[in-house]
């Protein structure tokens, strides 16, 4: 199941802004049991760390951390979130 971010703005930061798109997505998304969640960021122009963090800790615990993927992008913006949220 794809979830299009764009739908919760182009420029998503902050970690309230962060829970309330989860809180959101998680009342909209009902994935099969095996399917997996696609974070798709195309259209966003910028995304934070904090904004982030909120989203993927909120689906990865719901729905389980490999159901959870964010799908490729070349926006340096969710590259480096990334790096910081998902950093071992």
């Amino acid at each position: 199941m794809r979830v299009e971010l764009k739908k919760y703005g182009q420029i998503l930061t902050s970690r309230p802004a962060g829970r309330e798109a989860a809180l959101a997505m998680k009342a909209t998304v009902k994935p099969a049991d095996d399917e997996t969640i696609e974070l798709d960021f195309d259209g966003v122009l910028s995304v934070g760390p904090s904004w982030l963090d909120e989203v993927l800790a909120s689906l990865r615990a719901e729905y389980g951390t490999d159901r959870v993927v964010c799908l490729p992008t070349r926006n340096p913006s969710v590259i480096e979130s990334l790096r910081v949220v998902d950093a071992p």
